[in-house]
């Protein structure tokens, strides 16, 4: 009887640890490597730039305001169809500037194609009244094309788990920050005349310059910043992104851990 019941409990471990047959990860990534460039590491690559790479340090993908061409970094994954929705799924820190002040609005994160020059549902740290936050954009930025922020102001050195969907169908690109699911609350940002794009990446961008937005509502802010980034997930599903066994670690708990996103 013990046997059995030894048994029927490691079938049950291995039916709750075992994947989805639905699911669809395109992307797992821990960040598990010696601290330095992160390219080439685990089939991340450059897509821009031609300076200082995006830094692993003590297992974190670490980068910034270090001006530019910084190099930008992307992982790809299985080609989408342009009508399918892809989310991503991240942990991330903004690490306390070192000087005093609003942070300049600049995207750091997004999807993307294999190239260098479309990209979509871009991740924002917004200066707003209060400090700042998160923000998203479906495509381009300009003087007529706006950002959606998050909703409420933000802490530096907090780690927050975002989550992005893009949707070329819609045209709209959602946000999350610390969601438990995919009803949790959101923000949409909506661009019609972007032309559907089929997501083969994942992007993290380097830069000191500033984005153009419309005049209004306006974002100023002069402060350089850096982010710390882990604990990636991309897939066709807000689940598949979110809800998976965190990459394997070169520790025994990193070999054992999950994430509930």
């Amino acid at each position: 009887m013990r046997k059995t019941a030894i048994t029927l409990l490691a079938l049950a471990v291995a039916v709750i640890a075992a994947p989805s047959a639905n699911a669809t990860v395109l992307v797992s990534e821990g960040f598990s490597y010696a601290n330095g460039n992160l390219v080439p590491n685990g089939g991340w690559a450059n897509y821009s730039g031609a300076t200082t790479d995006i830094q692993v340090a003590a297992g974190r993908a670490t980068g910034g305001a270090i001006g530019n061409p910084a190099n930008d970094d992307h992982k790809t994954f299985a080609a989408q169809l342009n009508t399918s929705t892809t989310y991503a799924c991240f942990e991330v820190t903004i690490p306390t500037p070192p000087v005093a002040g609003a942070p300049k609005p600049i995207y750091f994160a997004e999807l993307k194609d294999a190239g260098s020059a479309n990209l979509v549902s871009r991740v924002y740290v917004l200066p707003i009244s209060g400090g700042w936050t998160f923000g998203i954009s479906h495509s381009s930025t300009s003087t007529t094309v706006g950002v959606t922020p998050w909703f409420s102001a933000l802490s530096y050195d907090t780690p927050y788990q975002v989550v992005i969907n893009y949707n070329p169908v819609a045209k709209t690109s959602k946000l999350w920050v610390n969601p438990s699911s995919e009803l949790s609350p959101n923000v949409t940002d909506t661009n019609a005349a972007v032309t559907a794009l089929a997501v083969s990446a994942f992007g993290l961008r380097q830069s000191n310059a500033a984005s153009t937005f419309p005049p209004a509502p306006g974002y100023a802010g002069t402060v350089d910043w850096n982010f710390s980034v882990d604990n990636l997930g991309v897939g066709t599903t807000f689940n598949d992104a979110c809800f998976q066994a965190t990459p394997t670690q070169n520790t025994t708990w990193g070999r054992v851990k999950t994430i509930y996103r």
